[in-house]
Formats: C-alpha cells, structure tokens, sequence
C-alpha cells in the first residue's frame, strides 16, 4: 500500500526509497501519479446515481429559473463549483480518454525531475524521449543512462546544454570529440577535467579554451604547462591567464611583458624583480593604471611612471608616494584623466 491509516506514506514504502532527496520526492510523485487515478476514479454505478438526483431538480425548477431570468445549464452549487452533472460528463470524458501510459507518466515525471530516469522500467531507460527529457530538465541525470546512450551525441550534447559538467558521464569516445567537448568549455570551462588526456594535451585546443578564461590552465596536460613556446602563445591571447603559469614563467621578462600588455593587473602575480623593471610595469601601468599599486616603492617614486598610471586612470594617484599627492603636474594629470573618464561615460 502506497500510503497507511493515516495518509502517510508506509513504512515498507519509506524503505524502499532511496536517501537521496531528489530521488525519493521523484518516487512519492510517481506513486501518487499512478494511485491518483485509481483511488479517484467514480465506479459506474455512483456516475448513474449522480446524474440521477442532480437531474430530477434541474428539471423540476427548470421552469421557475427561467422565469426568474437565470440560465438552469449554469446551475452552480452552494459552494460555487460546477454543477454536478457537468463534473460527471467531465469525469466520463476522462473515462473513456482511459489512464495515462506509462511512457507519459515517466515523460511528465523526468520533465519535473531528470533523476527519475533511474526509477522507470529498464525499457523505458532506453527510449530516448524520455531520456532527452531527463538530461534537457537535470543534465548530470546522464548518469543514470544506460551505457549505450551515453554515447549518443545527441543526448550528451542536451545534457552538456543543461549542465556541462555532465561531461563526467559521457562515453570515452565523446569526452575526446574536440567539438562537443569545446562546446562544453565554453559554458564552463571546468569541464575540461572531465575531456581526454589528447584534448587536454592538445595545444590548439587548450588555446581555444584559455581564449576564454585561463583558469582551464588547471587541467592542461603538464607537458604544455611547462613549454615557454605556449605560455607565450597564451598569454598573446589572454593576459590574465599568466597566474596559472608555473613560477618559472612569471619570472620570464618577455612573457611578463606580453601579459601585461594585454592585463595591466596580472603584475600582482609576477616576481618582486620584474616589479622593480621600468619597462614591464610602465607596460602594465600604460594598460591598468592601478596597475601601479604592484610596483616597487623605487618605481612608485618615479615621475614618469607615476604620470603613466594617473593619466590612463586617476584612482592611480593614491598609490604614488606621498608627495605626488600634492603635486601640481600630478593633480593636474588627474583631473585630466578624470574629464577624459566623463567625456567616455557621456559617449
């Protein structure tokens, strides 16, 4: 029995569910989905009862109604339902309309809740209906797909749709297809953990993803981490990527530079050496300049620098030493930098 005396659900039933909290609202939906229209149901004779002793008033004030100016096919109860010989023609329509297949229970049960695929027949595991519509409602529910359907492009690229980290759950074969794995990065470009060990060895493909954010770095093959020949290729296409670069590389003056002329910021990240090189943090401040808070204090002293940073942004100035801060050239360059800031917002 689905439910006890008392209209909770059975102990036999309780032990049957799984603990999972998605699973077990997913199985006490299903249940009640197929006992609803069981327990519901009118039998034959109480529908004839029914029509019976809601006709023979209907038909005996008729007359009276009608005088009165009211319409007797809209009688409603006290209650303001339905008359009851309209719920009945409803209830015979479902009738004959029968109960709903199994399929469109577990299509609306999945629609609801993608980690019911696991619950329904072995068969209907199988239909790729019903498991589109698991994945398109909760993609990790790939999970609990059969093997063979985890290699199915098409149910793989709705899970990823939904959630890209379902890449975990794809066949081998999928998590090595450059496109659908790139089109999973894009979403989130966590998932390139999940790819194959050529995809994240591949230095074409690492770049299309490190293009977008350089924190897939994480997952790239070691052998890429450390070539100087791809940090430089990286950090060309994003600046920011150069803190996931092993130390070696954010000590390189060329690759440094090349970084920070794409992302002034990511001199926070570099040695304190090239903090203190002119060339690399007039670079960085040219491009940021508040920027200039990561300099050495010996180049936080120096005019030219200090003027770079408080022209491209007049914030700069409160990281210059002090006596910049009363300086007639610096106040100016700030107030400089600063209508130039308003004439851009204005635009």
């Amino acid at each position: 029995r689905p439910e006890d005396d008392h209209g909770e659900p059975s102990p036999t039933l309780l032990a049957w569910l799984e603990p999972s909290a998605k699973r077990v609202r997913f199985q006490l939906h299903l249940i009640g989905d197929v006992f609803a229209g069981w327990r519901c149901r009118p039998d034959a004779s109480s529908m004839e009862a029914g029509k019976q002793s809601d006709a023979s008033p209907k038909r005996r004030n008729s007359d009276e109604m009608t005088a009165c100016g009211d319409d007797p096919e809209a009688v409603e109860d006290v209650e303001g339902a339905p008359a009851a010989e309209h719920l009945l023609d409803k209830d015979a329509s479902q009738q004959k309309s029968g109960p709903r297949s199994e399929k469109q229970v577990a299509l609306d049960a999945v629609s609801k809740n993608g980690f019911g695929i696991a619950f329904v027949s072995p068969e209907l595991q199988q239909d790729r209906e019903v498991v589109l519509a698991a994945v398109g409602q909760c993609g990790t529910a790939l999970q609990e797909v059969p093997e063979e359907l985890r290699n199915d492009r098409e149910v793989v690229m709705a899970a990823i749709a939904q959630q890209p980290l379902a890449l975990e759950y794809a066949s081998e074969a999928l998590r090595d297809d450059r496109d659908l794995v790139l089109a999973a990065c894009m979403k989130d470009v966590a998932s390139l953990q999940f790819a194959s060990e050529g995809l994240r060895g591949d230095q074409d493909f690492i770049l299309a993803v490190a293009a977008k954010s350089g924190r897939c770095l994480k997952w790239a093959s070691p052998l890429l981490l450390y070539s100087r020949k791809f940090w430089i290729q990286v950090v060309k296409k994003n600046g920011r990527a150069l803190r996931y670069a092993p130390p070696a590389f954010r000590k390189d003056q060329h690759v440094v530079t090349l970084a920070v002329r794409k992302y002034g910021m990511v001199l926070g990240c570099v040695s304190n050496e090239l903090r203190d090189n002119e060339l690399v943090v007039r670079t960085a401040v040219s491009r940021h300049g508040m920027a200039l808070q990561f300099a050495s204090l010996r180049l936080r002293r120096m005019r030219q620098i200090v003027m770079d940073a408080v022209l491209q942004d007049s914030g700069a100035l409160r990281y210059a030493t002090p006596e910049f801060r009363s300086d007639p050239e610096a106040i100016a360059t700030q107030m400089f930098s600063q209508d130039k800031a308003k004439e851009a917002l204005g635009k």
